[in-house]
């Protein structure tokens, strides 16, 4: 071997070696930028479904007011019972309907806002393989729970059912108090967590006001019939 070609085999050899170096550091750095695009998709397909979980359990707790309601329209004997139960049933379906209305607004699928029950998860439209998959991951058993939510809601109207004249005034405005209270928490808890969504707050407002307005409605006709 000549001198000249052992030093153009040396210089090549160094050559590919930094090549391959180079190579193996874009790898790297192309590896951790999916890394890191990934965790962000997936950051985000959590928030997304965590707001789906929200809404359905907001939907959920409409659709309850709304049966128990249509149940007092029809079975309640004290007049003003049955006038309050009509506004309890309108007052959730507007709400019922401006949650829906957002809802579609922002593209976003959730079945508990349907009068119907549940038989599937909610599903997310496109999006990044990071970002469905953070989604699908934080959804598990989300239709399950809210399909539990709708079986303890009929169990409580067959009960309700079961009583009559002044006993199921009394049990309806007294499921009702304590329903609108657990309303509340659930509104307080979607004000403190989207306090920066100025839409949705405003949504949530509105709701809430209804809320108290008609818990101290119940509380209010609650204590009359028990006087009489």
């Amino acid at each position: 071997m000549s001198k000249t070609n052992w030093k153009t085999r040396a210089v090549t050899a160094a050559v590919m070696t930094g090549l391959m170096g180079f190579s193996a550091h874009a790898q790297d750095e192309s590896s951790k930028e999916e890394k890191h695009e990934m965790k962000q998709g997936k950051a985000v397909g959590e928030a997304a479904a965590k707001r789906v979980q929200y809404v359905g359990k907001l939907a959920v707790f409409n659709n309850r007011q709304i049966k128990l309601a249509r149940l007092a329209e029809q079975q309640a004997t004290d007049p003003q019972v049955k006038e309050f139960a009509t506004k309890l049933r309108e007052d959730h379906e507007q709400n019922q309907e401006q949650l829906r209305t957002w809802a579609q607004q922002k593209k976003m699928e959730v079945s508990a806002l349907t009068d119907t029950n549940i038989t599937s998860e909610d599903q997310m439209g496109t999006g990044g393989s990071g970002v469905q998959q953070g989604y699908q991951e934080k959804m598990k058993g989300s239709g399950e729970k809210l399909g539990k939510a709708f079986d303890k809601t009929n169990e409580e109207i067959n009960k309700l059912q079961a009583k009559q004249g002044p006993e199921f005034d009394k049990a309806f405005l007294s499921r009702i108090a304590e329903d609108q209270k657990k309303g509340k928490d659930i509104l307080e808890e979607g004000r403190k967590e989207y306090k920066n969504d100025a839409t949705f707050l405003a949504l949530l407002s509105d709701t809430e006001r209804t809320v108290r307005g008609n818990e101290t409605e119940a509380k209010s006709l609650e204590k009359q019939i028990k006087k009489q």
